[in-house]
């Protein structure tokens, strides 16, 4: 049996091979053609979403730094939030918003917390995901107010703040005034009057000190409050913004200085402060009771309208006065009644040095001495209590007395 077949041309073969390629090429093109048309999609979908996103921050980030500015109320912030965040929105952005809160804090510290949830819709539905997308965000705006604070320097002005700082002070000066008719060898180097003028030039025996380069302790009382100012306005960039008022004691209480934010003159005023002139007593506790006495409550929230209160009290710690007085340390009983005001009392004591020998050391100061640091750190508020025996330390102590200060002060970043 013939098994005949009859050969096919050349040609057709050429023809259906041609044709099958080209059906592929066209499967493969319109798989292609999905394919880009697909991706296109997401990307234009993509960027509307990452455009939708950019918008919606952008009136989120207004609304929130709309709350806490300084023009709105606590109770406004809100709804200036909402306000704000709407009206940089289109209609249509309006209607596509799902929802918009808004949190606050109030106080030294303000906050706005902003969120919202948009509905996106997408450019071909069910092409990629469902028919919207859901885009959310938020906004935080956060400011701390300036902290204000009244500084109130009390400083003793009593003339014991003229003896001499240290014990090598205290020798030189009886050596010097070795010769005085009044006060021969005499340690207590304050700013009586002294009948011998060596060369016409001292006519007090403070000047004598000075003439003579032996520092007092209130020269080192005044450098160094002065410290303590410099290393508070380098808290200036950081918030902090303090006033400060400056009250002598001695016999009385008297406001020497009133209240300024004028940092260059209350360092000059500090600098040029006197003690009390002439022979003077030191009444230290009836003095700190009549500044009490001049005092408002002083729990102050660090705000400009209500500052937070501070009061240094700069002294030995020792009063005297020829028996009209009780003779001994400082009493805590108006100590106390100053901190129940809510005001924070540094004390800063600086060393009584002793002046064994002299009639006033002797009969007023001696049998108290070893009370009068006891007394003085009652006297503080809890951890500001500042001792120093020499004058480096008093410096050092008036430092870190700055940095105790700041710290209690810190700016919530």
């Amino acid at each position: 049996m013939f098994n005949f077949r009859l050969p096919w041309p050349k040609t057709w073969r050429s023809l259906l091979r041609t044709r099958n390629e080209r059906g592929s090429i066209a499967v493969t093109f319109a798989l292609s053609v999905t394919a880009v048309v697909f991706v296109a999609a997401c990307a234009i979908q993509i960027g509307l979403i990452s455009g939708t996103k950019a918008k919606f921050q952008s009136a989120a980030d207004n609304a929130a730094l709309a709350a806490i500015a300084p023009t709105t109320a606590n109770a406004d912030m809100q709804t200036v939030a909402q306000t704000t965040f709407y009206a940089n929105l289109t209609e249509r952005e309006k209607a596509a918003v799902t929802s918009f809160t808004v949190s606050t804090q109030t106080g030294r510290v303000r906050e706005a917390y902003v969120s919202y949830t948009v509905n996106q819709s997408a450019i071909v539905p069910g092409l990629v995901g469902s028919g919207a997308t859901t885009v959310s965000g938020n906004a935080r705006a956060r400011k701390a107010d300036y902290r204000y604070v009244d500084i109130d320097l009390w400083l003793d002005g009593s003339a014991s703040m003229g003896v001499a700082a240290d014990e090598a002070g205290r020798d030189a000066l009886r050596t010097l005034s070795a010769q005085d008719p009044e006060h021969a060898h005499c340690a207590f180097a304050c700013h009586i009057p002294t009948q011998v003028k060596e060369s016409n030039l001292y006519s007090t025996s403070e000047q004598r000190a000075h003439a003579n380069n032996i520092k007092l302790r209130h020269d080192i009382m005044k450098e160094s409050v002065q410290i303590l100012i410099d290393e508070l306005d380098d808290a200036y960039p950081r918030g902090l913004r303090a006033r400060y008022g400056v009250a002598r004691m001695a016999n009385q209480w008297e406001r020497m200085l009133n209240f300024t934010s004028d940092i260059p003159a209350a360092r000059a005023y500090v600098g040029n402060f006197q003690l009390y002139p002439g022979w003077n007593g030191s009444r230290l506790s009836p003095a700190m009771q009549s500044g009490n006495n001049t005092l408002t409550s002083g729990a102050g929230d660090g705000s400009q309208g209500d500052p937070e209160k501070f009061i240094i009290l700069v002294t030995d710690g020792m009063q005297f006065n020829w028996g009209e007085v009780a003779s001994g340390p400082i009493s805590t009983t108006v100590c106390n009644d100053i901190k129940a005001r809510g005001y924070r009392l540094a004390v800063v004591q600086l060393r009584y040095v002793r002046l064994d020998g002299d009639g006033a050391f002797d009969y007023w100061v001696k049998p108290v001495y070893d009370q009068i640091s006891p007394a003085l750190q009652a006297c503080a508020s809890a951890g500001y209590y500042f001792h120093a025996d020499d004058p480096d330390e008093v410096r050092d102590a008036f430092r870190q007395l700055a940095k105790t200060l700041e710290e209690s002060l810190r700016l919530t970043e």
